[in-house]
């Protein structure tokens, strides 16, 4: 495995080091296959998959400077392929639908999700463009900068998920806003014809059709993508949040669920309106794959016959786990099974 760039091949910075040692860069999670047969459906992640490249700075450079930084990290991002790692790490039989491009990192990534656990057959590699990239810049106070190129994520299709998967009624099919609209659509549309579930994290938001958002089975947000949604302020307490996810599950949105980071999470469905604690398990480390962490795990209980009460639980306890260790889909290794309902 590459010390530099942390990949099992040592393609994208071979430069950097032509002499890569063997070394571990996270334990990961591995689940019986019994446990796994347990779990009643599986969680097909439609969506994002991205190289990371994060650059540490003492201070961001102004225009036109050039500054040293302290430190360079690859890993795997995007929302999708985050979450399709989380629902893996959970127990879940998990299959992400995406696309890479025919570089070295569309091959480092590939590997590197499939090392989480997640089968990625149906991740295809268009040798026309490059894949995802994020250059993320972080200063020593722990503010970011984010320049984000889709790249092979921008061709992603709908028809690609219908293609690789045949879906039965257990599965739950998790979609973000990372990927074209028109693709989101196309799913919730070839999903619920399935009779499976489609749970949507709108982030990024977008405009997105009154009927189409009301079509999802589960939707979550955090609380400055909901005020999006609302056209409202952000919700900034717990009962404000509260009335938020009220107000969406009002325009017909049967779960919603609205995630408030350190401050837990509020859901409204028919069953009820509260307020979620968030779960202290330990010195936060790292937020970045939090958010990801509770969507992942939430479809895997779902999959598992968990009604939502339960599910955003395990979500919650997820996200909670995935702070205590740096990096995203890199943190998810503490994160425990969940047991399917009895």
């Amino acid at each position: 495995m590459c010390t530099h760039c942390l990949y099992r091949t040592c393609t994208a910075c071979a430069i950097l080091c032509p002499d890569p040692a063997p070394v571990t860069i996270h334990p990961v999670t591995t689940h019986p296959a019994e446990a796994k047969e347990l779990i009643m459906g599986r969680v097909i992640v439609v969506g994002s998959i991205n190289q990371d490249i994060t650059v540490t700075v003492d201070r961001f450079p102004r225009p036109g400077e050039t500054l040293s930084g302290t430190s360079t990290t690859y890993r795997l991002g995007g929302k999708g392929a985050n979450q399709a790692a989380a629902a893996a790490h959970a127990g879940a039989t998990a299959l992400f639908v995406g696309r890479v491009g025919g570089d070295a990192s569309g091959i480092a990534l590939r590997e590197e999700l499939r090392e989480h656990g997640v089968d990625v057959s149906a991740l295809r590699t268009d040798e026309e463009i490059t894949s995802g990239i994020a250059f993320i810049t972080v200063n020593a106070v722990g503010e970011n900068t984010i320049i984000l190129d889709a790249g092979a994520n921008g061709r992603v299709a709908g028809e690609q998920a219908a293609a690789e998967v045949e879906l039965a009624p257990d599965d739950v099919v998790v979609l973000q806003g990372e990927i074209p609209p028109a693709v989101n659509e196309a799913v919730i549309a070839w999903t619920h014809a399935a009779g499976a579930r489609v749970v949507l994290n709108l982030a990024p938001v977008y405009p997105i059709p009154a009927e189409t958002l009301a079509s999802v089975d589960v939707l979550v947000v955090n609380e400055g993508e909901c005020g999006l949604v609302l056209g409202a302020p952000a919700p900034e307490t717990a009962e404000e949040a509260v009335s938020a996810a009220v107000a969406l599950h009002e325009r017909g949105i049967p779960r919603v669920l609205v995630t408030l980071g350190g401050n837990g999470a509020a859901r409204a469905s028919d069953e009820g309106a509260v307020h979620v604690p968030a779960i202290d398990l330990g010195p936060v480390v790292d937020t970045t794959g939090a958010g990801d962490a509770a969507v992942g795990v939430l479809a895997a209980a779902l999959a598992a016959g968990h009604g939502f009460p339960d599910a955003v639980n395990e979500g919650m306890r997820a996200g909670s786990t995935a702070v205590l260790s740096a990096g995203a889909a890199a943190s998810y290794a503490g994160i425990a099974p969940v047991a399917p309902r009895p």
